[in-house]
């Protein structure tokens, strides 16, 4: 399609750069503002969704941006019964009540009725919400066909919910696991808006289809393997699991506050992939929340397509048994063996047991050296060396000490915008700064993407942001 210098210009203005819609919305200073409805030019007093030139033609292409330069304003609405017949549709097909939407929204049911009615108003910042709670693009609701959800992954977790197989799973875990699923899928695209690749560093070759029996050992190859790619040596601890797997492997980090007998999940949202990994329970514990994020990291790097499911939840009473217990699903002894020997090499568990020490103080050596949990140490010394480490239970053994905490934790405990979720903390609020420090989106939608009111989200406060992570 031809782009002619006047309509650049009008659009975008005559001080921006470039030959195309692409080039110029990057170098615009042009706002514009969304309502449930229209898209229009911003101007003063305007209460709709600001948006940056980028950010609209990103969202709704060249020709709408243009129409709405031209002639003042232009519709979004392609349906009279949208947005809300995606909204109702979709809290139908994750088999959630309007109660449990609104409650987790923050607004009265009487609104999420009122958004699901067609030809009703709904001020945008509330569709915004619902939208991302339900793991839609907020950004596409009313003017795509059902604004990019993914149904199997809807049907899914309504099944996980309804079927009673999985204890403790409830609507509330539904509405958990599809904000996670939001998080995953924006920050899959805020990376690449920003020019990083969404792919990792590292090139692994993905997907190993081998659960053969012992299967413990096909998992101790896969993290050797893995280590000799990342360049990690087998005496070397890793210090971070949480920039590892975001800077690494690029793979999106959702932390959450959920029932206290999951310890992490898989979850695909559309072509983008990440871990979501439980903060209660006993992942408190930094050392047994490492032992979960290479657990999930290993289904991920490793387990062939398949096996990956839309969603795949992980239960403690899973993750903290051992490698040799052959009662358990393969893939998911094949995932601990491959968590606990990434974590603690077993030649360099070997190389402790050589001092010839009392079997727990072996164990101890390895808690302290690699950052792994009492009850993984055991099990795992015990399978290297063949030593008794289970008879007794040895209450005395060393937690982590700050170091270990504040390598895992850094980003997420000195945040510094206080009303933003746990979730919406990390890699993904880097991105959400990084995006707003090149001018690509407004401190109105970077206030948006981190869920917190407009007033708290500053400049500043998105530039300390980046300092966390380091610029």
């Amino acid at each position: 399609m031809l782009h002619t210098l006047p309509d650049l210009d009008l659009v975008f203005g005559s001080d921006s750069i470039g030959a195309t819609p692409e080039e110029r919305s990057a170098s615009s200073k042009v706002r514009f503002v969304r309502s449930q409805i229209q898209l229009a030019p911003y101007s003063e007093g305007a209460t709709g969704r600001q948006l940056t030139a980028h950010e609209a033609l990103e969202a709704f292409g060249w020709e709408t941006v243009r129409q709405a330069a031209c002639e003042g304003s232009v519709p979004l609405i392609r349906s009279a019964t949208e947005p809300a017949l995606t909204l109702r549709q979709r809290r139908q097909e994750l088999g959630l009540s309007v109660e449990s939407v609104a409650h987790r929204v923050g607004s009265p049911p009487a609104a999420v009725t009122t958004a699901e009615t067609p030809g009703r108003k709904t001020p945008i910042r509330v569709l915004e919400a619902i939208g991302q709670t339900l793991a839609l693009d907020e950004r596409k609701l009313g003017f795509s066909p059902n604004a990019g959800g993914d149904s199997v992954l809807g049907v899914r977790l309504r099944e996980m919910a309804s079927s009673g197989d999985i204890a403790g799973f409830t609507p509330g875990t539904v509405l958990q696991l599809t904000e996670a699923a939001w998080v995953i899928a924006r920050q899959a695209a805020m990376q690449l808006s920003i020019g990083q690749d969404a792919e990792p560093r590292v090139r692994l070759p993905r997907h190993e289809p081998s659960f053969a029996y012992p299967t413990h050992d096909i998992g101790y190859r896969l993290a050797k393997k893995t280590r000799q790619i990342l360049g990690i040596y087998d005496d070397a601890p890793i210090a971070s699991v949480r920039m590892l797997i975001e800077d690494e492997f690029a793979l999106p980090l959702v932390q959450q506050k959920m029932n206290q007998r999951f310890a992490g999940a898989t979850i695909a949202n559309g072509h983008a992939r990440g871990i979501v990994v439980n903060e209660t329970g006993m992942n408190a514990n930094v050392w047994v929340r490492r032992m979960t994020l290479c657990h999930e990291l290993g289904h991920l790097l490793w387990d062939p397509d398949d096996r990956l499911q839309r969603v795949m939840v992980d239960q403690y009473a899973d993750i903290e048994q051992s490698d040799r217990d052959l009662r358990r699903d393969l893939p998911e002894i094949r995932a601990n063996a491959f968590a606990v020997a990434f974590l603690a090499p077993p030649d360099a568990v070997r190389d402790i047991a050589k001092v010839g020490r009392d079997p727990i103080a072996i164990v101890e050596d390895v808690m302290t050296a690699f950052g792994i949990s009492a009850t993984a140490a055991k099990h795992h010394v015990r399978n290297i060396t063949g030593l008794d480490t289970l008879s007794s239970r040895h209450p005395h053994l060393p937690n982590p000490d700050d170091s270990w905490v504040a390598m895992e934790n850094l980003t997420l405990d000195y945040f510094p915008v206080h009303s933003t979720n746990l979730s919406r903390r990390g890699k993904f609020a880097w991105c959400v700064a990084k995006l707003f420090e090149m001018g690509k989106i407004t401190l109105d939608t970077a206030a948006s993407q981190l869920g917190s009111p407009a007033g708290e989200v500053t400049a500043e406060s998105l530039a300390r942001v980046l300092e966390l992570r380091g610029g």
